[in-house]
């Protein structure tokens, strides 16, 4: 089969989208497909670009300072249509609702392809960044969403508390549950050498115990509960300290909080880590900490479960998803004294909230055979949403942020 991908975010950019993207690319060549990706262009070919799959980069406003690129699909719709006409791919499947996501759809209407999504991200917190962090903007972002994923023939959900987020917000189009994949295979090669080097470069003979975070550090991530528990159990007087891996705008506030919060000589950030080396690293931590309310599948967390670490996390859709509390972790209420009590838990008895991780449901075969099962379905049935002009959605789309008139 062939499978048109639309994504805002490949490598080289480093995200969970990219990363996420790529896997699914690799376990659709593993099957035999052939893949055309349409994706940002960062400026140069990556070294991270792979030579299996046809890869068009699409006109980009880029940020080299935070090494990314905003697509621009308006300025190529006409080069974008003749790939895809030319490819003519089975399906189209699309990793976000704006920008390629939008030409993603436009494509599937105008050629009459069956159309994925994939919902990677909770929007709706992420309307901070545009200072619109308020009840009608994130509104506006979930009807946004309701009415791309109404485009869409299937949309595929992570987690089953996403399935019901989604279908809460007015998606009306089916909704399958498949899970992001997972290379898991890198934990099975970790060495004790390694874990014992990277003891040593971050120094952390000197604690006793080690809270272990990774991620983006983003005010979405809610990194700052983290920080103010570990505070909180250093003047409980435990010798712990706090490991954070990953980068991101938020990194200088969390610095300066930790300076005031008198606990900066234990906060240590790792930095960013490939894919092979992070996962030496999560064996540096005793507990990993989860206070992400933004997630939607949470990656890291059966990451830390594949390298037997017990978890602390607040209740979200995505934790919620991967811990059974009591079992593999525990939830803590947001704020600093309840999750530092669930961090104090488990660290005074760890092996007691691990428990055996089975990672087979995502790894390559798993994800491609469910991916292949959902594609040959589509194929079989064809494209079965009506084409909505784009005049039409713009005029819906006004008449969704205007208050409604009296009477009606």
């Amino acid at each position: 089969m062939r499978i048109a991908i639309f994504t805002n975010n490949h490598f080289p950019r480093v995200s969970g989208v990219a990363v996420a993207v790529d896997f699914l690319e690799s376990a659709l060549v593993r099957l035999g497909h052939e893949i055309l990706t349409f994706c940002p262009n960062y400026g140069k070919k990556a070294e991270k670009m792979r030579d299996d799959v046809r890869v068009y980069q699409v006109s980009s406003l880029r940020l080299p300072d935070v090494r990314a690129a905003i697509p621009l699909p308006v300025l190529e719709r006409s080069l974008i249509f003749d790939e895809v006409e030319a490819f003519a791919p089975d399906v189209i499947h699309s990793h976000h609702p704006f920008l390629l996501g939008e030409a993603a759809a436009d494509a599937a209407d105008r050629f009459q392809i069956p159309l994925v999504y994939t919902f990677h991200t909770l929007y709706e917190f992420w309307t901070h960044y545009v200072g619109l962090d308020v009840e009608p903007a994130k509104k506006l972002v979930r009807d946004y969403l309701a009415a791309y994923t109404n485009r869409c023939d299937v949309v595929v959900s992570p987690t089953e508390p996403i399935r019901a987020y989604i279908s809460e917000i007015g998606c009306e189009r089916p909704i399958t549950v498949i899970p992001t994949g997972i290379d898991l295979s890198r934990f099975e090669d970790v060495s004790d050498e390694q874990i014992a080097a990277l003891r040593r470069r971050y120094g952390l003979e000197r604690f006793e115990k080690v809270i272990l975070w990774v991620g983006r550090i983003t005010e979405e991530k809610n990194n700052r509960l983290t920080l103010e528990a570990t505070a909180e159990l250093v003047r409980r007087g435990h010798d712990v300290a706090l490991l954070i891996f990953g980068k991101g705008p938020d990194r200088l506030e969390l610095e300066l909080a930790a300076v005031r919060l008198g606990i900066r000589d234990r906060v240590i950030f790792g930095g960013f880590l490939d894919q092979r080396e992070v996962a030496a690293a999560y064996h540096l931590g005793d507990v990993f900490a989860f206070p992400s309310p933004s997630d939607t599948q949470g990656i890291v967390l059966y990451e830390a479960q594949a390298a037997g670490l017990p978890i602390v996390a607040t209740p979200s859709m995505a934790s919620r998803a991967a811990v059974t509390d009591g079992e593999n972790g525990l939830f803590a209420d947001d704020d600093p004294i309840a999750f530092a009590d669930a961090l104090e838990r488990v660290l005074a008895n760890p092996d007691g909230y691990i428990r055996p991780f089975d990672g087979s449901a995502y790894g390559y075969d798993a994800i491609g055979k469910r991916y292949d099962e959902l594609y040959r379905d589509l194929t079989a049935r064809g494209r079965q949403v009506e084409e909505i002009s784009p005049l039409t959605r713009l005029v819906e789309r006004i008449r969704q942020t205007l208050p409604a008139a009296p009477g009606r």
